[in-house]
């Protein structure tokens, strides 16, 4: 009998997830939110905060911030990871990641935040030879340009904010989490979402 082409990539990926070996870049679950993501009120949401999940990006000349949101219930440790996609023309790419919310310090930003709210900033401009991280599943290459964890010890709503200080444009992602779960659904959907982020990385066009 011949199994739909459907169930045969879910039954690869799940063997695929069984074999392959843990790794300092996870198997983030992708994020396609409707959301602009240009304040703190359209800020795309993330789910629970310890799943690998991420979310893909391109400033424009109109939006030079992206606002991501997250709610943690107790004190946390965020793991946060921003890159680029391999592609010549983003080489010297280096956009900035913010993290927004009750009880972080209090910082200058090029950008106005929630009253009652501090930030950590994390700069990749510094950043001169990031390393290449290849996703398997997807056949994509990216460029990690940093990896931190925030001590998040007041539970509420925080922000991640991406900018980019010197103004330029180009795409980018930014992850979260580093529990990798993924639903019968995620893997039902797992063929568009490797498409969206081929093209994200234009591999097609290489």
């Amino acid at each position: 009998m011949t199994l739909p082409l459907r169930l045969l990539t879910v039954l690869f990926v799940l063997q695929q997830l069984c074999l392959w070996p843990s790794s300092p870049a996870y198997a983030h679950r992708p994020i396609f939110s409707q959301e602009t993501g240009t304040g703190p009120q359209t800020a795309i949401p993330f789910g629970e905060p310890d799943v690998s999940q991420v979310v893909y990006r391109e400033f424009t000349p109109t939006q030079q911030q992206v606002w991501l949101t997250v709610t943690v219930p107790k004190e946390f440790n965020l793991f946060v990871q921003i890159g680029v996609p391999v592609i010549d023309r983003l080489r010297d790419f280096r956009p900035s990641v913010a993290v927004v919310g009750p009880g972080l310090p209090s910082v200058k930003l090029p950008f106005a935040i929630p009253e009652g709210m501090g930030a950590v900033v994390f700069s990749t401009k510094e950043v001169e030879n990031p390393r290449v991280f290849h996703e398997h599943f997807t056949g994509t290459d990216s460029w990690v340009l940093r990896s931190e964890t925030v001590q998040l010890t007041d539970p509420g709503r925080y922000y991640l904010v991406v900018f980019c200080p010197d103004g330029k444009h180009g795409k980018f992602w930014v992850a979260i989490g580093t529990r990798e779960a993924f639903t019968l659904r995620d893997l039902l959907d797992f063929p568009s979402w490797r498409k969206r982020i081929r093209e994200f990385h234009e591999v097609s066009k290489r």
